[in-house]
């Protein structure tokens, strides 16, 4: 028992020395605290110099004042809860829970919960055993062999300082190595370009309230003057604190929001006195002092130069500000884009009226019967927000708000949106009988998930033979360079500094698929002009007018004959069209599911199949069958449907190999092979069509094109901290026309098919998403 005590005295007597020998001089921590503090410094410094210099007001800086004052009395509760427990000398557990808490707020925003917390700890940990050690070190004279622990803690400090720097300047990994073998082939359809400027002169102008504080053509220089509307039913939180600095700013409130635009126009004369189509622009969210409304001219001249009236609808005092954090409970006026989508329409009910007014120089010069809206991020849903309450007599969440709107909207295009910041009555807003076109990019750094996809389900153009609805999804493309003012940092300064921009595309390249793609879709709904139509769902129709780049597209036609949405039944083999079935074999995986984005539901069913050759020894497929006679079906059809790349693994459940791997273990080994830059195949399978008389045509899928993976993308450094997924499921369209498959086989006839079907004959594994399988 002795013994034992004696050793246990031994030992405690050990530890206490270690202890005595590794803790941090006094000299330690105040190099440590000196270090941290002038981080803190850097840190109220660098923002205050981007965020608070740039456009300057009280507002801000009483914002700003909120957001350190949180801060400190953050570190102050975090101290008084732990202090007693603490050996840490007072002033570095302040500087360094002030330095955690500004860092994390960089943090949250770019990698979001909980691994944003992770970069400012690290930095906080290195600087303080980094400069801590050198102070330890000099208060003895840089003798550093009697300070073995302070060199061991410099050097932990320099790694991490040095880890963190390389993990931020080192090039992003190529995740999409399989683009190096994709050719953007050449099918450009024989008519001019409608990326290219048209005749027109132009002509500009503006309008607005005439006493704008901050822009000269929204006041005095303004060509026509406009009354203000009242917002204030749907901007319910302008009041209190944020309301008052919003007020002060702006020199109005939510019950005198102004009528303000800019505007090119065509110069009536030059090749038509008019009547001309209208199209409004509407920017998203932003510093409401970084005015954004200018970033689209290029878009406003363009269009002009092609015979349509365009407007830039200024919105930008519905936009968030450092002001808004004056009340850190409520965080702005927001939701509201309720009010961006009614604002849009109170614009069309002012052209209306000067459309209608004899003595206004714009009298009979506006085509009211062809309006088409473009939104950009908040603006993006707000054009779907107009288009949904359109032909409502009352605001949905008021009905004391009456509305008399009823124009005549042929289209929308979304740039880059949001989608469900408002939702009427608690449900996704639905469109009916409207063309609609979604763009996004691969790199966008702030809306990272193509949420427009989603509001593209829920366009029910069914019966609508004009209608139509289609998507771009553009491998390095961001949310900025849509709008000239914003640019290619996703964030403001200095968070933008941790944005991956390498891997975005030229500006100018970007803005130019833009051009090209909207000019071809207000082609065919403000000027009944089809001709560009097959370019919205091919971009291989406009290889010589868009840059050379990776472009994912998807069209649906009004007048397509669904055979299998999957929205019918919980039933894999029952279509949308009830003379027809589906029948399958040997598939690994087969299911009709619900699907996803990164940050939403994609609002449609989708089946999912896969099929892996190791697993089925026998050819697998997939099919559609239908009763001869029962479709629309002659040598002019055409086939069609979407399809995407699962993301998933193709091995079944409960699957085992021969060498004791499961479909776990598969997937994490496919995972590997894509981060080892192993090449990855694009897909490819077989389809026969057959018809009553037993005659089979086959074509490759690649007839029209593989189907490649998913495009991943790392829009930030340090992107292992991302808590979001690197990709998601994008649709492309597939289309075969029936003549092809004459080519094929000429014994096959036309208008006696009976059934299509997949067979999976040439890759050996793969797993795909497929939906709208019907004909055109």
């Amino acid at each position: 028992m002795s013994l034992l005590m004696n050793v246990l005295r031994r030992t405690g007597a050990g530890v206490n020395r270690l202890g005595r020998a590794l803790a941090p001089s006094d000299a330690a921590w105040n190099g440590a605290t000196k270090a941290l503090l002038l981080w803190i410094l850097v840190l109220i410094g660098v923002f205050g110099f981007y965020d608070m210099l740039a456009d300057f007001w009280i507002g801000k800086l009483l914002g700003f004042l909120v957001i350190l004052g949180i801060v400190l009395v953050a570190t102050l509760v975090v101290q008084l809860l732990y202090w007693q427990f603490s050996i840490q000398p007072l002033s570095w557990r302040l500087t360094s829970l002030v330095a955690v808490l500004l860092g994390t707020l960089y943090g949250m925003a770019l990698w979001g919960p909980p691994m944003g917390f992770v970069p400012p700890l690290v930095m906080v940990l290195a600087l303080s055993l980094t400069f801590g050690s050198l102070a330890a070190l000099r208060a003895t004279g840089w003798r550093p062999l009697r300070s073995i622990p302070t060199l061991v803690g410099l050097g932990a400090g320099l790694l991490g300082l040095a880890s963190g720097a390389w993990f931020i300047i080192q090039p992003p990994e190529d995740v999409n190595p399989w683009l190096e073998t994709y050719v953007f082939e050449d099918r450009t359809l024989d008519l001019p370009n409608p990326g290219a400027p048209g005749d027109y002169t132009i002509e500009t102008a503006s309008y607005g309230s005439g006493t704008d504080r901050h822009r000269g053509e929204f006041a005095k220089a303004a060509t026509w003057k406009t009354r203000s509307v009242d917002g204030s039913k749907l901007v319910d939180r302008w009041s209190g604190a944020v309301g008052w600095a919003r007020t002060k700013y702006w020199g109005f409130d939510a019950a005198e929001l102004p009528v303000q635009g800019r505007v090119w126009m065509p110069k009536a004369g030059e090749g038509g006195k008019g009547p001309f189509p209208l199209v409004l622009i509407v920017h998203g969210n932003h510093g409401m002092e970084d005015f954004s409304d200018p970033g689209y001219a290029y878009l406003g001249e363009h269009f002009a130069s092609r015979g349509i009236i365009t407007v830039s609808v200024d919105e930008n005092f519905l936009n968030s500000s450092t002001a808004d954090i004056i009340n850190p409970l409520e965080g702005g006026i927001g939701p509201e884009n309720d009010a961006r989508g009614w604002m849009l329409l109170k614009h069309l009910q002012q052209w209306r009226d000067w459309n209608a007014d004899p003595k206004h120089p714009l009298h009979d010069l506006v085509d009211m019967q062809h309006i088409a809206l473009i939104g950009h991020s908040r603006g993006g849903e707000a054009v779907a927000v107009a288009a949904a309450i359109n032909g409502l007599k009352h605001y949905p969440d008021d009905a004391s708000e009456v509305f008399d709107f009823g124009f005549n909207l042929a289209g929308v295009i979304a740039i880059a949106p949001v989608d469900g910041q408002y939702n009427p009555r608690a449900k996704p807003k639905a469109l009916e009988k409207i063309s609609y076109f979604v763009i996004h990019g691969s790199m966008d750094g702030d809306v990272q998930s193509f949420m427009g996809l989603s509001q593209g389900s829920r366009v029910d153009i069914r019966g609508a033979g004009e209608s139509f609805k289609g998507s771009y999804y553009v491998e390095g493309a961001n949310h900025g360079q849509f709008n000239t003012r914003w640019g290619r940092f996703d964030y403001g300064r200095p968070m933008g500094w941790l944005f991956n921009t390498k891997d975005i595309m030229d500006a100018e390249e970007q803005r130019q698929i833009a051009k090209v793609s909207f000019s071809a879709f207000l082609e065919a709904v403000l000027k009944d002009n089809r001709a560009y139509l097959p370019l919205l769902g091919d971009p291989r129709k406009g290889a010589a007018w868009l840059p050379d780049q990776y472009i994912l597209a998807n069209l649906v036609t009004g007048g397509r004959q669904l055979i299998a949405d999957y929205e019918e039944d919980m039933e894999v083999t029952t279509t949308s069209f009830a003379m027809a079935e589906i029948a399958a074999a040997n598939l690994t995986k087969w299911r009709e599911e619900w699907a996803s984005l990164k940050w939403a539901p994609l609002d449609t069913h989708v089946a999912v199949l896969a099929w892996d050759a190791e697993v089925e020894q026998d050819t697998a497929s997939y099919g559609f069958e239908w009763t001869a006679g029962s479709l629309k079906l002659g040598e002019d059809a055409t086939f069609v449907f979407a399809a995407a790349d699962a993301g998933e693994g193709t091995k079944p459940k409960g699957w085992e190999s021969p060498e004791g791997k499961d479909e776990e273990d598969e997937a994490a080994d496919a995972k590997e092979d894509v981060q080892e830059d192993k090449p990855i195949e694009p897909l490819d399978w077989t389809l026969v069509l057959t018809d009553v008389y037993g005659n089979e045509a086959r074509l490759a899928l690649s007839h029209d094109a593989a189907l490649y993976p998913q495009v991943k993308a790392h829009t930030r450094k340090l992107e292992m901290l991302a808590s979001i997924e690197k990709s998601e499921l994008v649709w492309r369209r597939f289309a075969f026309p029936v003549k092809d498959f004459m080519v094929a086989n000429p014994d096959i006839q036309p208008t006696a098919l009976v059934s299509l079907r997949f067979e999976f004959d040439k890759s050996k594994a793969g797993a795909i998403a497929i939906d709208d399988f019907g004909i055109e």
